[in-house]
């Protein structure tokens, strides 16, 4: 049986979601919650993908429910207070990242969730992949990692504006705009899920006219090795990662959010060795998180639900030192 959700925002993010959700059916979209100032939008979305309710009032929509569970999708500066609002009110979330603005206010909010009895989840789209797990299980393989490096860059739509003085929550460090947050995130997902947190990390950002880190690279010192992070939102790219050690190494090429192309190369010297491709993703990037949020609330998987919370509390983390 589907898992019955509202959806929070007419975001972009939310609009990729709403054109491929009708192909998940571990899930159906029963109400379109937005700002009044959205309501053509979302009156229009709910026409155009049959969903039965619109709420311009998240308030409205909590008491009227029809729906077991609430997608966030909000601008990244909201996040916290949509989601405390919509579990306090006894709703299952799944979060957007960045999660949060601080690890403290992502404690909190798993806090309230446990007291609850709620089931949070970022909607972070890498543990997920089968990509991913083909990554974890092909790591051993190379031998003590000595480098790591990934990349994650796209010219933001909104550049051109931000450049112009036209405002913008992607470019405004107020609404936790920036490449850290919006791209770096990924990045450091992938990285800190197969390598583990690092002893010491820096963040070294390249910022716009207004202080906003428009690019920027992550150092991630691992006593041994370095990774190395870069994302822009100012600048195109060579997106991928590449992570070595003695024995070979391992590639993503394309956006760390995605991992659409990965592979091994074991063995060798000078170019050469064996190369093992991983599998082809069969779905869209995000439909393994909303499947998987789905499941550990039907199936009551408390340790999957654990190993969720982990991963987000890592980067938070990392993300507050990164921060400072």
């Amino acid at each position: 049986m589907s898992l019955k959700i509202a959806v929070l925002s007419t975001s972009r993010i939310v609009a990729e979601v709403m054109r491929e959700v009708g192909a998940w059916p571990e899930v159906d979209v029963a109400a379109i919650i937005c700002r009044p100032q959205s309501a053509d939008k979302g009156r229009a979305w709910a026409k155009q993908y049959n969903v039965p309710a619109l709420y311009t009032d998240e308030d409205a929509a909590y008491a009227a429910g029809g729906f077991e569970a609430v997608y966030i999708g909000t601008a990244n500066h909201l996040h916290y207070a949509a989601a405390k609002k919509a579990l306090l009110a006894g709703y299952h979330v799944l979060l957007e990242k960045p999660f949060t603005a601080t690890a403290a206010e992502a404690r909190e909010l798993f806090a309230l969730a446990d007291a609850r009895g709620l089931v949070l989840m970022e909607a972070i789209t890498i543990p997920y992949l089968p990509q991913y797990a083909f990554l974890q299980a092909e790591l051993p393989k190379i031998g003590p990692v000595r480098g790591a490096m990934a990349s994650f860059c796209a010219r933001s739509a909104r550049y051109d504006d931000y450049l112009n003085g036209i405002w913008n929550t992607t470019f405004d460090p107020a609404c936790l705009g920036g490449a850290l947050n919006d791209m770096n995130v990924y990045n450091l997902h992938l990285l800190c899920g197969l390598l583990g947190l690092p002893d010491r990390a820096e963040y070294r950002p390249s910022c716009g006219p207004n202080g906003i880190d428009t690019a920027g690279l992550a150092l991630l010192d691992y006593g041994g090795f370095t990774a190395a992070a870069l994302a822009a939102k100012d600048s195109e790219g060579r997106n991928g990662l590449v992570l070595q050690g003695p024995g070979g190494y391992l590639v993503v090429e394309g956006g760390t959010n995605a991992l659409p192309v990965v592979y091994s190369v074991l063995g060798g010297v000078r170019g050469g060795g064996t190369r093992t491709d991983g599998p082809a993703p069969a779905r869209h990037r995000m439909a393994y998180e909303f499947a998987e949020f789905a499941r550990i609330i039907a199936q009551k998987d408390t340790a999957a639900e654990a190993a969720a919370r982990m991963r987000t509390m890592q980067v938070m983390n990392l993300l507050d030192v990164l921060h400072q």
